[in-house]
Order: structure tokens, then sequence, then C-alpha cells
């Protein structure tokens, strides 16, 4: 069987009330795992809601028209071949009700079908060498990160221009007020107009910069928990928590510019923003976090091994290696 087939199985299963424990837990996983499968979803209750009283109530109906209709229909809007997918079904289909049930089973499959066409118009892109730039069927520009990937329609959608995002990436986005653009991670759904922002997301948080415009955050575990930016402010979203500040500068896309300025800066912060750039794990140790050390330094396309001597030498630290991190103390 297809995961095309079986997905349209446990969609039907669970319709019907006939779904075991575990089909019900991996079809919410399925739903979970792309948020635009939750709405497909939704169509699909909605339908079966209200197919079978109206069939039910209208005893000329003839069912293997409707199947026949139905197929075809299936085979000029979706990718997927013609099949008479009626045979695939109806062994799920039990009682009186069976004729009611398998056209509105039939409607899921049409919906489903062209849910699965949709995903073939998707297109993935990882810059897996170097950071990348590419342009959107809008023509708004992502600047992505070495390691990061982006997924996108090969053409928007006419309601909203959605993409989703792991990792980082920097986006210019051409102003729409009618065609919402959206950027779906992890863990947020992040919503603007037209802007320019960053958006940086792993497992545990994400973390948004708004350079230019407004945008707003959502994050996707408790829809009513949402914020909205403005030019220069950053969120991270943490344990369903926002955690909002001022930008005073610009590195946190230093790992485009390869700048990174710091004017009387917190050490650790500065450690903090060299992790971040150079991909390592820079630390101070424990009993100098709260020791108020400052930084006044500019770092311009310099190797993290440069960096780190240079603040060495500025604070009078000591360096050491423990592990796989770095780590300033004093003797």
């Amino acid at each position: 069987m297809s995961q095309y087939d079986h997905i349209i199985t446990l969609i039907a299963k669970q319709l019907q009330g006939l779904a075991t424990p575990q089909e019900a837990e991996e079809l919410q996983q399925w739903l979970q795992s792309d948020a635009s499968r939750r709405q497909e979803y939704d169509d699909m209750v909605l339908i079966w809601q209200k197919s079978g009283p109206l069939i039910a109530n209208d005893p000329q109906f003839n069912t293997e028209v409707a199947w026949v209709k139905l197929d075809d229909r299936i085979a000029q809007t979706s990718a997927l071949p013609k099949a008479p997918y009626r045979n695939k079904i109806s062994f799920l289909l039990p009682g009186a009700r069976k004729a009611a049930a398998a056209i509105a089973i039939l409607a899921v499959i049409a919906f489903g079908g062209n849910w699965w066409y949709k995903q073939a118009q998707w297109q993935n892109f990882a810059a897996t060498n170097t950071n990348e730039t590419i342009i959107l069927p809008d023509h708004s520009i992502v600047l992505v990160r070495k390691g990061s990937s982006i997924k996108y329609p090969r053409t928007f959608d006419v309601k909203e221009r959605r993409v989703q995002l792991s990792g980082e990436a920097f986006f210019t986005v051409q102003h729409n007020e009618a065609l919402p653009f959206l950027v779906i991670t992890d863990n947020a759904e992040v919503k603007v107009l037209g802007t320019t922002f960053l958006v940086n997301s792993n497992a545990a948080t994400d973390e948004i910069v708004v350079v230019t415009g407004k945008v707003n955050v959502t994050d996707k575990k408790s829809g009513n928990n949402q914020i909205i930016l403005t030019k220069g402010q950053r969120a991270r979203l943490a344990n369903e928590r926002f955690y909002q500040d001022q930008v005073a500068d610009s590195n946190f896309i230093a790992w485009e510019t390869g700048q990174l300025k710091f004017n009387n800066t917190p050490l650790q912060k500065v450690l903090e923003d060299l992790s971040h750039n150079y991909g390592a794990r820079v630390e101070l140790a424990p009993e100098l976090q709260n020791a108020g050390i400052q930084v006044t330094v500019e770092f311009k396309q310099q190797p993290l091994g440069q960096a780190l001597e240079e603040i060495r030498l500025i604070t009078g630290l000591q360096l050491k290696k423990v592990n796989d991190k770095t780590v300033f103390y004093r003797n």
C-alpha cells in the first residue's frame, strides 16, 4: 500500500470511528507534521458530516454513477493515476449507509488527491556548503544560511504566500497587503505583509529579528500565544514563552556580512554572538558570568582563533578547551 493509500485509509477509519488508538495517534502525527494538513483534514470532516444525510435523504441517488464521476475528478485534478478507489476502501464501509459513506469517502479522496498534488508542486532547497540566495515566485528574496533549508511552492496560493523553514534565513519580502507571507517553523508561524526580517529556528527555540516593517509571531502549540514585532525588535520563543528585547547592532546577520561589532558589551553576550556566528561553543567560566566584564571590539572576516585571542588580550583572561567547547577563565 502506498503512503497515499495508507493515509486515506487512516482518515476513513477515523471518520467512521473504526481507527485503533495506534492508528489515531499515527494520523495525529501526520497532521501535526505540516500546518497545511490540519485545514485539509477539517475540510474532509465537514464533507463527511454533510454528505451522509444529504445522500440518505435522496432515494434516487445513483451510487455507481457517483463513483465513476469522482474517479474521473480525481484523475483530472491530481497527479495520481486514474484508479477505481471504491475497491480500495469499500471494505471499510459497514451497514445500510454504505452508499452514503462511500460517496463521502470518495469526496475525502478527491480532497486528499488534491493535497498530494499540491505537495508535488513544492520545492525543497538546502544550503549545504555555503550561504545561498534564492528568489521566490513573488520575487521575495531569501538568504539561507549554510546548513539550513527552505521549502516553498512553485506558485504561491491565491490566499497566502507560505514557506517552511528549518534553520536560519533572512527574508526580504515583497509587499502585498492582499497576500500575507507566512514562514512556518517547527515551533512558530511568522506572518508579514512585506518587510525584512530574520528567522532562526531549531528544535527548542525560534528567534525572530525585524529590520523593517512589522511581523506577527504565533506559537504553534498555543494559537493564543502571539506577539507583534516592529523595526529593531527581537523575540525568542522558548518553552512556549516569548522573550522580547531591542536590537542595538547587526551582529545577528554576521554569518553573512562577516562583521561583528561590540561597544561596551557584556562579555557573556560577546561570547554568545561569537558562538552563533562561528558555529562553535565559546563560554565564560561560571564564576565570571556575573563579573560585569565589558568589551569594545570589532571583527571583520577573522578566523575564530584570532577573535578569541584578541578577546583574551583585551580582558586579561585565559583560555582552555573543555571537551567540545572553549572556556574563558581567570587564574
